[in-house]
């Protein structure tokens, strides 16, 4: 909005308030409610991330198609995040809670990676949006020293932003490498309560990253692969007992927490890990964001060939997932398709 739009809409709005001095306010009430509205969207709005549909679309279609295109070899996540997610901001339901998700799984598997396109999605300005908050741990809550004062600073960042927004996003990565009971102050904000001192914090998601886990996840993926199971037919119910116990007892921000022990975690979300051919659908979609679109089959290989494999004897899986493949992919596209760019 320039400058002149700015002026006009000002004298209007405080022309109209003299004009609503001279006459019964019942009768133009509404008129005058609906002009508020217009001057705030119109004017505020322009200049300061609002809270409304504009700004918080919350378009689960684009997300489902951005897992479904973009995402490999993570069936069981792909599932929980878009039916979860969708079910919480669905308007003919009235989520009981705040929405918390927790992803576990090598680092590679795509933790962080869908956690960007649920910003994108859910947020017209992605992860630069006022409404997106991103915590990590080893920056944000390096000393165990000064847990009382990180759950204070905590506990005053998302009451004040869900005061001013109620349907916020709160990203807590590398939960296993934050002090012990850091995560504790949140409980009774995810909690089945109506507001609590007078903030409500039913519509806000809370999401958390952990490699915790992880091992027991790839331990019983083999196991169920040993045993005949497709890949495609493993589901949730396998882990998900596995993963509560590995989030409670190892070290970090989980650890005997008591978001845990009162059952608070809506999801544990599994990250498989990731077989060869999973990699080599990351290694096309590297060359793909840059402009190659038939990237030659040796080219491909060597990528795969700086991938480390494991556990032994069957070294099925890339022990860093999809990490590293960008880079690689970028060297080689500058050594033998710069003409594509």
């Amino acid at each position: 909005m320039n400058l002149v739009s700015f002026t006009i809409i000002l004298i209007l709005y405080f022309n109209f308030n003299s004009f609503v001095i001279c006459f019964d306010p019942l009768t133009i009430g509404s008129a005058a409610v609906s002009l508020g509205s217009y001057m705030y969207h119109k004017v505020i709005c322009n200049y300061k991330e609002c809270c409304t549909e504009k700004e918080i679309p919350g378009d689960f279609n684009k997300l489902e198609a951005l897992l479904k295109s973009k995402v490999y070899g993570q069936h069981i996540a792909q599932e929980i995040i878009i039916n979860s997610l969708r079910a919480h901001w669905n308007k003919n339901n009235n989520s009981p809670k705040a929405l918390t998700l927790s992803f576990h799984g090598w680092p590679g598997g795509g933790k962080n990676y869908i956690t960007n396109f649920i910003k994108e999605a859910l947020y017209a300005l992605g992860g630069a949006s006022d409404h997106v908050h991103h915590f990590m741990g080893r920056i944000h809550f390096p000393e165990e020293s000064k847990v009382s004062d990180y759950q204070s600073d905590l506990y005053d960042w998302i009451r004040t932003n869900v005061t001013k927004c109620p349907k916020q996003l709160f990203i807590f990565d590398e939960v296993n490498k934050m002090p012990p009971s850091v995560l504790d102050i949140i409980k009774p904000l995810i909690d089945y309560n109506i507001n609590i001192a007078k903030v409500d914090y039913r519509q806000a998601i809370f999401i958390f990253l952990s490699n915790t886990g992880e091992s027991l996840i790839t331990e019983e993926t083999i196991r169920l692969q040993r045993a005949g199971v497709e890949r495609r037919d493993i589901q949730l119910g396998d882990f998900e007992s596995l993963i509560i116990k590995g989030a409670f007892n190892e070290e970090g921000g989980f650890h005997h927490s008591d978001t845990i022990k009162s059952n608070l975690i809506d999801h544990y979300v599994p990250f498989l890990p990731l077989e060869r051919e999973h990699v080599q659908e990351c290694i096309i979609d590297q060359f793909r964001i840059r402009n190659v679109n038939y990237p030659k089959v040796e080219h491909i290989q060597m990528v795969l060939d700086f991938v480390e494999w494991g556990p032994s004897p069957e070294n099925l899986y890339s022990k860093t997932g999809c990490k590293r493949i960008s880079q690689k992919v970028a060297m080689l596209v500058q050594k033998h398709y710069s003409s594509y760019n």
